[in-house]
C-alpha cells in the first residue's frame, strides 16, 4: 500500500510542469511579439531556456519538494497459541500501539532524484500469556531513484528491520524450534533497471545483508543478487519473472554428518538459489480492484553433507478491493518444505512440513484522518514431525489516525 501510495502521489510532478509552462508561456509571449523582425529562432530559443530555468529556481525555492505523513495506530485483540507451540500453547488478550513515518521527494523535472524514507514500530502486550510478555517489530527504509536518460532507472534501498517476538527457527536449525528471539538486520540492495520497447524492462539487483541474532541462534552474512524481467501493462499492471542466488555464511554454527551429528572445527554456509513469478494486476483504471499472486521455488543446500537440504514451494494469492469508504484484503499462502537428508518421527520417510495461513482485513475510512479497521489471521503447520507442528489465529480491532 505504501509503494501504490507514492506512486498515486506521482501526478503533482505533472501538475508542476504544467503550471511552469503557463508561467512561461505568459511570460515569454510579450517578449517574443516584441522582437524585431531578424531576431534568430536559436536566440528567442535561448532566451525561453533561461526564462524556465530562472522559474524553475524560484519554484524549488518557493516549494518544499518533501511531503511527510505519519500515522498513529491503537487498538487491541486476542492471540490464540502466542508461543507458537505444538503442545503447551499460551492464549492472551493483547494491547498494540503502532506508528508509520513516510517522507517523499519528488523530482520536479525528469533529472532529479526521487527519495522515500519509511520508518514503523508496533508494540504488543499481552495480559495473560506467562512466557510472553510483549512483542516488537520496527522498519527504517530509505529509497532512492533516479533516471539515467530515457531507458536506465537506478536504484537503492537501504533498509534496518529490528524483532523482538516469537520466530519459529526449526526451518534451518535442528535443534530449535520456536522461541523469542531479538534481532536486527541491516541490507543494502542497489538495482539497475533497463527499460526495453513494449513496456517491458530487465532489473540487475545485487544485495547484502547482515542478521543479527542474540542467543540461542547466530549471526549471518548474506550476500547475493536477482535477475529479473518484466513487462508493465494496463492500469500499472505488471507480470515478472526473476532468478536469484543468495549465499548465506554462519558465524559459529557447525556442519552436521548425514545422520545429524555435529562435526567440529566445521564451518556452516547455505546456498539458495532461487525462482519464481509474480503478477499484480489492477482491474479498473482507478485501480480499486487489485489482484497479486507470487510462486517461488527455494533450493536450501548447506556447505556440508546435506542435513540441511530441503525444497521449498511458495505460493500466495491476495486480493484488495475499495470501494469507498470501505477497504477489503484477504490473502491466502501455501508453502511445503521436503528435506533431503532430516527424518520423519517414525524414520522411515523425509521430514516433510506444509504451513498455511490466511489474512483478512476490512478497513473503514470515516474521514481523510480516521480509519478503523478489523483484522483476522491464522497460521497452521502440518508436519511428520510432531513437534513442528502448531497453529495460531489473531483477531485484532484498531484505530488509525493519520496526522
Amino acid at each position: 500500500q505504501a509503494e501504490d501510495g507514492i506512486r498515486d502521489r506521482s501526478p503533482s510532478r505533472g501538475l508542476g510542469d504544467v503550471y511552469k509552462r503557463q508561467v512561461l508561456l505568459c511570460s515569454a509571449w510579450p517578449s517574443s511579439t516584441a522582437q524585431e523582425p531578424d531576431f534568430s529562432d536559436a536566440e528567442l530559443e535561448k532566451q525561453i531556456a533561461e526564462m524556465e530555468k530562472q522559474i524553475e529556481g524560484e519554484l524549488l525555492r518557493e516549494y518544499s519538494a518533501w511531503d511527510f505523513s505519519t500515522n498513529l495506530r491503537l487498538g487491541g485483540g486476542y492471540k490464540e497459541n502466542v508461543t507458537m507451540s505444538a503442545f503447551a500453547d499460551e492464549s492472551s488478550e493483547f494491547a498494540a500501539t503502532g506508528f508509520d513515518v513516510i517522507g517523499m521527494r519528488l523530482p520536479l523535472d525528469d533529472s532529479g532524484v526521487e527519495a522515500t524514507i519509511f520508518g514503523a514500530f508496533d508494540d504488543r502486550r499481552y495480559f495473560d500469556a506467562p512466557s510472553v510478555d510483549m512483542e516488537q517489530t520496527g522498519l527504517i527504509n530509505a529509497a532512492l531513484e533516479k533516471s539515467l536518460g530515457e531507458s536506465w532507472l537506478l536504484k537503492a534501498d537501504l533498509r534496518l528491520i529490528y524483532i523482538d517476538e516469537m520466530f519459529d527457527a526449526s526451518l534451518t536449525e535442528d535443534d530449535i524450534g520456536t522461541v523469542q528471539v531479538v534481532g536486527k538486520q541491516v541490507s543494502l540492495e542497489p538495482a539497475l533497471r533497463w527499460n526495453l520497447p513494449g513496456n517491458t524492462w530487465l532489473e540487475l539487483k545485487p544485495e547484502v545483508s547482515h542478521q543479527y541474532f542474540a542467543e540461542p541462534l547466530d549471526d549471518y552474512l548474506e550476500a547475493g543478487g536477482r535477475v529479473a524481467a518484466g513487462i508493465d501493462y494496463g492500469y500499472r499492471s505488471e507480470l515478472l519473472v526473476y532468478g536469484s542466488q543468495v549465499e548465506r555464511d554462519y558465524d559459529t554454527r557447525s556442519q552436521r554428518d548425514e545422520i545429524g551429528f555435529y562435526m567440529p572445527d566445521t564451518e556452516l554456509s547455505y546456498d539458495r538459489p532461487e525462482r519464481g513469478v509474480e503478477w499484480t494486476h489492477y482491474w479498473d483504471a482507478n485501480r480499486k480492484v487489485r489482484m497479486r499472486s507470487r510462486f517461488s521455488v527455494l533450493e536450501n543446500q548447506d556447505s556440508g553433507a546435506g542435513y540441511f537440504d530441503y525444497r521449498r514451494e511458495r505460493l500466495s494469492h491476495n486480493w484488495r478491493i475499495q470501494v469507498a469508504p470501505y477497504s477489503f484484503s484477504a490473502t491466502i499462502r501455501k508453502a511445503t518444505y521436503d528435506y533431503e537428508l532430516q527424518r520423519s518421527a517414525d524414520f522411515f520417510n523425509q521430514r516433510f512440513r506444509t504451513d498455511r495461513s490466511i489474512e483478512l482485513a476490512l478497513e473503514y475510512e470515516h474521514n481523510d484522518h480516521l480509519t478503523f479497521q478489523l483484522g483476522f489471521e491464522q497460521e497452521s503447520i502440518q508436519s511428520n514431525v510432531p513437534q513442528d507442528e502448531y497453529r495460531y489465529r489473531v483477531f485484532t480491532v484498531s484505530l488509525d489516525w493519520e496526522f
